[in-house]
């Protein structure tokens, strides 16, 4: 039914933070002291960075992750004290935003290692960076196997610019998900790059590797700290399942009724079978909900599930509402989330699509606002749990 005080919006995304820290706090129980390191890039993988940030901060994580210079900044603006580390690679025009914004920039060649030297050397500031070693992922840090080349350049550098901090080091792993033989091989290398710095005289830092798969499935490579990302936001596939974060509601615009025989959308894909009542939602693929999911996927209206009917388009999704009571326009669709006693998760809307659920979060779109269920009953909407 539609809700109070919101009936205006079309679309909307709703977050649980109480389901953020829940999915949190059952990490940190299996942790064994470790400490987290959310990963809050993507601004927070949907939901918005500043709020996860707020909502995690009880916590005490030893850090938040960001993939961009501009995530940090935008952080900082926000009001974020914490340590923030940016993970992708950084340019050398980087380094000044870097250190305005006390950010902590990944080091992950010996290009990047000659860039920050020189500007901590320009600084009357600290700059304290964290060392990515590549044991497999390929896509950027120190070789692992080279290890003997770069160690020496490494070990010079930070003697000559006493400035310049290590502060940890850490690698990713590339198939924790799904390959227990590789993950093991990845954590051999890295130790292997630990032990060469130590003998090489240097102090690595702090140690972090396991994403949110490895903390689930390979405790025993917790290190110091964790880096969880999508567990955290309600995706993942491993048990525990965690708490849904992210609820995707839309208004219904239209309701019709049809004969048999009667077409929907683009290409015509879908014709009806019978007379049939159409509801028209609002929301399409430039709010973020896949084109893959035509004639596919479902919603949940009043708490029933009802498939969607033909090609999903930019702006607007056709459901098949025959024989549902009381739907009329402004009446609430789920796309993702609950309904009553029905749940559409995260997983079931990407196995749907055949995409992954990061795929999911990060392509929802900014038409759509993003609203806490206490701002849901600040509105009057119906009372649900946070």
């Amino acid at each position: 039914m539609g809700e109070r005080g919101d009936a205006r919006r079309r679309a909307w995304v709703e977050v649980s933070l109480g389901a953020l820290r829940r999915n949190a706090e059952a990490l940190v129980s299996r942790l064994g002291g470790a400490k987290l390191l959310p990963m809050v890039k993507a601004d927070g993988y949907g939901p918005g960075a500043r709020r996860v940030v707020t909502a995690l901060r009880p916590l005490d994580p030893w850090g938040f992750g960001v993939a961009t210079v501009q995530e940090g900044v935008a952080l900082r603006a926000a009001g974020a004290t914490e340590r923030i580390l940016v993970f992708s690679p950084c340019g050398p025009l980087d380094a000044e935003s870097l250190q305005t914004a006390k950010l902590e920039p990944a080091v992950t060649s010996l290009d990047a290692l000659r860039a920050y030297a020189e500007a901590a050397r320009k600084s009357t500031t600290p700059l304290r960076f964290h060392l990515e070693i590549d044991t497999g992922i390929g896509r950027a840090g120190l070789p692992w196997a080279t290890r003997d080349a770069w160690l020496p350049i490494l070990s010079r550098t930070l003697s000559d610019v006493p400035r310049l901090t290590l502060a940890s080091t850490f690698t990713h792993f590339h198939s924790a998900e799904t390959n227990a033989v590789e993950t093991r091989a990845q954590w051999k290398r890295y130790q292997a790059v630990f032990s060469s710095l130590r003998e090489a005289g240097l102090d690595p830092g702090v140690s972090h590797v396991a994403n949110s798969a490895a903390v689930l499935r390979y405790p025993e490579y917790n290190a110091e700290v964790v880096r969880p990302g999508l567990f955290l936001y309600g995706g993942g596939r491993d048990k525990p399942a965690p708490e849904s974060v992210m609820r995707l509601q839309a208004r219904i615009l239209d309701v019709r009724d049809v004969e048999a025989g009667w077409t929907v959308s683009y290409g015509a894909t879908w014709v009806a079978p019978r007379k049939s009542r159409l509801a028209t939602l609002g929301l399409g693929y430039a709010d973020g909900l896949p084109v893959a999911a035509s004639n596919r996927g479902q919603a949940l209206v009043n708490g029933q599930r009802v498939p969607i009917c033909g090609r999903v388009c930019m702006d607007v999704t056709v459901v098949d509402v025959t024989g549902l009571e009381h739907v009329v326009p402004g009446t609430t669709a789920t796309l993702v989330g609950r309904d009553g006693l029905e749940e559409i998760t995260l997983t079931e809307l990407a196995n749907t699509c055949g995409m992954i659920e990061y795929e999911i979060l990060t392509g929802l779109g900014a038409r759509l606002p993003r609203i806490t269920a206490a701002e849901r009953l600040a509105q009057g909407g119906a009372h649900e749990p946070a």
